[in-house]
């Protein structure tokens, strides 16, 4: 199948849907200049070739008081078919909330949203159990810090602002609180008004909670998911090892790495590696020339790296 081309319209309305996937067409419209119409035909026209999958709320869950603890598997040789069995596992799993797929040394992980370790025990003795004939090696990691960036790559932007998972609390929310974040996890763009029909109340009284969780960072944004790979684009993780690591010295690479428009995750996190971040390149030869570009800056602290190229990804921030 031949790369979608995006015109500079069609840029500019994903990257204000980057920006705030809630924003109603007509004030979209206005900011790019175009035609209520015109812009609610492009969106259409976004969604119906396969750009935008999907709009997601993205929820911070530990502010609910839950953990990131991530499972890296590296599977002995399987079928797809045996690879969609792994993966609908993940997906059916009450606790399992980010699973992907691809090539390099670890084929499938998996982010588990728990309480507490013993929690953690549990979701993790579930998978080796259930899919423990297909584990050749694995390893355990827990995420501090998930920042997150816009596409600037993409879009043409500068846009350096970030969105960072993890920050801690233990915030109480009722049912009504709950059920609008689970409805805005699965689509951002569900309206106010369907969401006051299923909870039965005023539609005020929904914007309001939506409102709060916001202000709260219980929700730290609302974006489309695009399909990189129909733009002609590769998603790529890379893990660092340092030597003689210090604050200082990881700062000024997260610093780095924030300002590359080609960037869009980095997290800090203990287990196989010191220093984590995803990148998104047409194709490898790209990867390569970031990489030596990167590590001719870091030479005297990095002292090795691997990466993995992400075919497919399932993220829901609240399963």
């Amino acid at each position: 199948m031949d790369d979608v081309e995006l015109d500079s319209k069609d840029k500019q309305i994903l990257y204000q849907l980057d920006v705030n996937a809630r924003q109603p067409i007509s004030v979209i419209a206005k900011k790019v200049r175009l035609s209520r119409e015109v812009t609610g035909y492009r969106i259409k026209n976004l969604e119906k070739n396969g750009v935008i999958q999907g709009y997601y709320a993205a929820i911070d869950i530990a502010k609910l008081g839950y953990l990131y603890c991530r499972i890296f598997m590296r599977c002995q040789p399987i079928s797809p078919q045996q690879e969609k069995e792994i993966i609908d596992y993940g997906l059916n799993h009450p606790s399992i909330g980010w699973i992907t797929a691809g090539h390099g040394r670890w084929n499938i992980s998996f982010v588990a949203y728990v309480k507490d370790l013993a929690e953690f025990e549990k979701v993790y003795d579930d998978l080796r159990f259930s899919l423990g004939k297909y584990f050749h090696e694995h390893y355990v990691s827990m995420a501090f810090k998930i920042y997150q960036f816009k596409h600037n790559y993409l879009f043409g932007t500068k846009d350096y602002t970030q969105a960072v998972l993890g920050n801690p609390g233990n915030i109480k929310l009722d049912g009504k609180d709950l059920t609008i974040l689970k409805l805005l996890a699965k689509d951002a763009r569900t309206s106010v008004v369907r969401m006051a029909s299923e909870l039965k109340l005023a539609p005020n009284a929904v914007k309001n909670r939506i409102k709060h969780l916001v202000g709260k960072e219980v929700i730290i944004g609302f974006r489309p998911t695009i399909n990189l790979a129909l733009l002609g684009y590769e998603h790529h993780k890379i893990f660092l090892k340092f030597k003689n690591l210090t604050r200082k010295i990881r700062q000024h690479v997260i610093s780095y790495l924030h300002f590359r428009p080609n960037v869009i995750y980095i997290t800090k996190a203990f287990g196989i590696s010191d220093l984590e971040f995803e990148v998104v390149t047409k194709g490898r030869n790209e990867l390569y020339e970031f990489m030596q570009v990167f590590l001719s800056n870091f030479a005297d602290f990095v002292t090795d790296y691997e990466s993995i190229l992400y075919y497919r990804e399932f993220v829901n921030y609240l399963p």
